[in-house]
Formats: structure tokens, sequence, C-alpha cells
């Protein structure tokens, strides 16, 4: 009785961890991943980040939604690296990871609101 318990228990949080691992708690780093590339939003809404981790030769950015004004602002890393700013004095909860192909058209994630 006592094995059989420890497996539900085992077969349970597997899958808790299953379906809620893609994502990130709440006040946590919130990353956004197109491919192997991401981009991410620190805990306070206050800086962002973009990092190009598929060494393709083709660039990453991601373009992040300020609060206020209602803006779009893209950074982009060309060198195969991690690349992180301040957002400045607005918040930023929206984001989207695209990687830009110069003949076709860029792959990107949908947009994606950290809570």
């Amino acid at each position: 009785m006592r094995r059989r318990t420890s497996r539900l228990g085992a077969v349970a949080i597997a899958t808790v961890t299953a379906l809620l691992g893609a994502g990130t708690a709440f006040g946590d780093t919130f990353y956004v991943y197109e491919g192997e590339d991401f981009g991410y939003i620190g805990q306070d809404h206050k800086y962002a980040g973009v990092c190009d981790r598929e060494y393709d030769g083709f660039n990453v950015y991601v373009n992040f939604k300020r609060t206020t004004p209602n803006t779009v602002v893209r950074m982009e890393e060309q060198n195969g690296y991690c690349r992180s700013s301040t957002t400045g004095t607005y918040s930023i909860y929206t984001l989207q990871t695209c990687e830009n192909r110069p003949l076709v058209s860029d792959a990107c994630s949908s947009w994606k609101r950290h809570p």
C-alpha cells in the first residue's frame, strides 16, 4: 500500500510539473521563446532582455510593449549573446521574441503577457 501511494504521489508531482513547468510563477523572470532564442521581462517589470542561443547567423530581437505611453520598443542582439536593458520610467508586461531572417518573413512568437 505504501509503495502504491508513493508511486501515485510521484505521478501527481510529475503531472503538475509538466503542466506548469512551461510558465513562471508570479514575480519571477518571464521568458518567451522562439526556437532556442528567447526574450525576457524581469520580475519588477523594469528590465528586459534578449538572448540568441541558436548560433545560426540570424539576429534575434524582442518587441516590448510599454504600459504608458502605449509604445513598442525593439531590442536586438546581433552577436550570438544576451543583452539586457532597463525599460526606463514605464513598466513592460508584454513581449514578443523574433528571429530576423533577411530573405523570408521573420519567425516570431505570439505576443505574451506577464501577469
